[in-house]
């Protein structure tokens, strides 16, 4: 996921699953000698199989996306969920498109993309849900670097039980703070709404 604004919410009682983001372009390179020539910038246009899918515009066009029978991200003219025949994919399954690609079928040359992620290494995290700036803390969300080195942060899970005990419900703000080894803030803009509700169906007494 990239720096933006991300909507969240939790309904009172049920569990809050977490959120795993990643700070990175919205766009990947792909270099190397390779036939057919794929070489370029691969531009990020939607989703496919509920992962990102990028486009490398062209006669025909090329797709880096997460291939179902692979289980992995691929780099392929043919947009499918099937196996493929003449197509890049990484040595081990990755779910993000960062990685080396080497050739299947007719294609050769080893293909290396990155969608530039921002390396976090040496930084940590804050995140919190208040009404304002200026009002109080509601809820600490306690987000923690991941995986420094592909810019994931974690937003934790939060159970039903802990939830079913907030003491308040209603429209909130969140967002993150990133500082750096020396002490600095660091400008990496995500936050959004944080909506807290209750449930409109609730048991039937017996």
């Amino acid at each position: 996921m990239l720096p933006g604004t991300y909507p969240l919410s939790v309904t009172r009682g049920i569990a809050f699953p977490g959120v795993v983001f990643r700070c990175a372009d919205d766009s990947v390179s792909v270099t190397g000698t390779l036939s057919p020539n794929v070489v370029g910038t691969f531009v990020l246009t939607g989703q496919f199989g509920g992962y990102d899918l990028f486009v490398l515009s062209g006669t025909p066009s090329t797709f880096l996306y997460y291939n179902a029978a692979a289980a992995s991200y691929v780099i392929a003219r043919t947009l499918t969920t099937a196996a493929l025949t003449d197509y890049w994919s990484p040595s081990s399954p990755i779910t993000e498109p960062t990685g080396t690609y080497a050739p299947h079928g007719a294609n050769t040359g080893t293909a290396t993309a990155t969608d530039h992620p921002l390396d976090l290494t040496g930084y940590t995290v804050q995140g919190q849900v208040r009404r304002t700036s200026e009002a109080a803390v509601t809820l600490d969300l306690n987000p923690s670097i991941t995986n420094a080195s592909i810019g994931e942060f974690t937003i934790p899970a939060i159970s039903s039980d802990d939830t079913r005990d907030f003491d308040f419900v209603g429209a909130f703000n969140w967002d993150t703070v990133f500082v750096n080894g020396a002490g600095e803030r660091v400008d990496i803009p995500i936050k959004g709404p944080f909506t807290v509700s209750d449930n409109i169906t609730q048991p039937i007494p017996t």
